[in-house]
């Protein structure tokens, strides 16, 4: 072997000590080559905070340096491929430390690229004129991070349904996001615009009356009690990781939790929310919506990996009925979809009628 040979045989020994690749960055370094930045900045960035102003300060540079990287090498040394954890130092406190680690989030786990908080101020200024009101930074923010999660030209979605920031209807409201079948706003109230992160409220259709022009508060309002954390849970919620997942209730949260916290490296709370999280895996546990007592277990794992690097909870938990989708799919599921899709039409001219 070469002594490059050598060196990337030690990091992929170690994937998760920085001590191999700095000894590589070292030895790049010795022969002018530009990698070694790089390799510095990655691993000074895996240690950081990823709402830290350090974090952003690097991340330009990283980006400029992995655009000049080879592929290949990139993706042996996990730069951009791996999907680290963004909770590895909890869920922060401030409003524009929350908006950095959900931008972070978005981009690891949606491939948006997202630059840092403060931005579209043209944007955010069209919109208080509009409404005639100043919003408060977390709001300003997520006009900013709309017009960056931004996927269709044709059409302004907020992940699957619609930017709004115009008035409710009938309430003294800015709705933020309509759902798509146009029965439900989320909005911040007038009176909470004067928080830096106000809470979020629901309103929906008159269903009672039949009336679905009208809409009425809903009963569990507020839904969240800050914006980031109806945005963050938003974008978790629309998270569909490339290598597979799966949804189940669990019907004992106190005797998951503390199992979840030994099997896997990262732990946080945000708002009634337990987040779990290791390299390529998120597991995030909620209240049930349906029953009382009882949690939501969402699994999402970023890339294909190997099976054994999935804890074995969540194979356990896998077993006990759910949504599935990737990697987690039963192999009877899979058998019978995979017979379905061989014996299917080839075009429509096959299809008999």
């Amino acid at each position: 072997m070469t002594t490059e040979d050598a060196l990337l045989a030690a990091v992929d020994a170690a994937p998760g000590d920085p001590t191999p690749r700095l000894v590589y960055a070292d030895w790049l370094d010795d022969r002018g080559d530009p990698r070694a930045e790089l390799v510095r900045v990655e691993e000074e960035m895996a240690l950081l905070p990823v709402f830290g102003d350090r974090f952003w300060e690097l991340k330009p540079r990283r980006n400029e340096l992995r655009a000049a990287a080879p592929a290949g090498w990139l993706a042996r040394m996990g730069y951009g491929t791996v999907c680290r954890p963004v909770f590895r130092h909890g869920w922060p406190d401030g409003w524009r430390e929350r908006w950095r680690l959900i931008r972070e989030f978005t981009e690891r786990w949606h491939g948006l690229p997202m630059p840092d908080v403060g931005g579209r101020q043209v944007e955010v200024a069209e919109v208080e004129q509009r409404l005639g009101r100043t919003l408060p930074p977390s709001t300003r923010e997520f006009v900013a991070f709309a017009h960056d999660a931004r996927r269709n030209d044709n059409y302004f979605d907020f992940f699957r349904d619609s930017y709004q920031m115009e008035d409710v209807p009938g309430h003294p409201a800015v709705s933020l996001v309509l759902q798509g079948e146009g029965d439900y706003h989320w909005a911040a109230r007038h009176e909470d615009l004067v928080l830096a992160d106000p809470p979020v409220f629901g309103y929906h259709s008159d269903y009672k009356n039949d009336d679905y022009s009208a809409f009425v508060p809903d009963n569990r309002n507020p839904v969240t009690d800050t914006l980031t954390e109806y945005v963050f849970e938003y974008a978790r919620g629309y998270t569909h990781g490339r290598g597979g997942g799966f949804g189940v209730t669990a019907t004992e949260p106190d005797r998951l939790i503390p199992r979840l916290a030994a099997a896997l490296p990262c732990r946080a709370r945000f708002g009634s929310h337990e987040v779990f999280e290791a390299d390529d895996v998120l597991v995030v546990v909620g209240p049930s919506f349906w029953a009382e007592g009882e949690a939501r277990l969402d699994v999402e794992v970023c890339r294909t990996i190997p099976r054994d690097r999935v804890p074995p909870i969540l194979w356990e938990y896998c077993r006990n009925g759910g949504s599935f989708h990737g990697m987690f799919v039963p192999e009877e599921a899979r058998r019978q979809a995979e017979e379905r899709e061989s014996t299917r039409p080839a075009n429509r001219d096959d299809i008999p009628f």
